[in-house]
């Protein structure tokens, strides 16, 4: 259950820089934007920026919830919460580096579907992926920390080459886009 809110604290936290691309898309900025002197790779990087930026705060309110919950009510805070915070991170700043691209793609008018299905493929990616942070816990046991919070930071490191690799696909396809 606490996996769960986690993640749909940071879900609720990142939504709005997704639905910005819809509004500057509605009110024409987009066009507008491309006037001023700013390169196209620094829009994609102020969006990508922005998104991380509320992924991190949603991060450290989901975290910081749970940490005066467990203050307020006696109850110890395990590595169970981090490891829960740590993989609604991994699944959110993966559903942005999917939903971004395709945004990109297909325009602001589909945005809705996209986010959903943005989420819907950083679940899918956190299932796939479980069987590779296996295997690198299998091939590189450190023994002084617990295999949790292990995995956790693996999951997050993923996340974020994952998020830095679609920035770059992000790019690519904003600069061959017309409008």
């Amino acid at each position: 259950m606490y996996r769960l809110i986690a993640t749909f604290i940071i879900l609720f936290a990142a939504t709005p820089a997704l639905e910005v691309i819809k509004y500057e898309s509605k009110s024409g900025y987009e066009k507008y934007v491309l006037t001023l002197p700013v390169t196209r790779s620094n829009i994609v990087q102020s969006h990508y920026f922005f998104y991380f930026l509320v992924v991190i705060i949603g991060t450290l309110l989901s975290y910081s919830i749970f940490y005066v919950y467990g203050l307020v009510s006696d109850t110890p805070i395990d590595d169970g919460i981090f490891k829960s915070v740590s993989l609604g991170t991994f699944i959110i700043l993966n559903a942005g580096a999917i939903a971004y691209p395709l945004l990109y793609v297909f325009g602001a008018e589909k945005s809705d579907a996209i986010t959903i299905g943005g989420a819907c493929g950083g679940l899918v990616t956190y299932f796939g992926l479980q069987s590779v942070i296996g295997y690198l816990i299998e091939q590189f046991p450190i023994s002084n920390l617990n295999s949790s919070v292990y995995v956790s930071i693996l999951y997050i490191i993923f996340g974020v080459i994952l998020y830095i690799s679609s920035f770059f696909i992000s790019v690519f396809i904003y600069r061959k886009k017309e409008f």
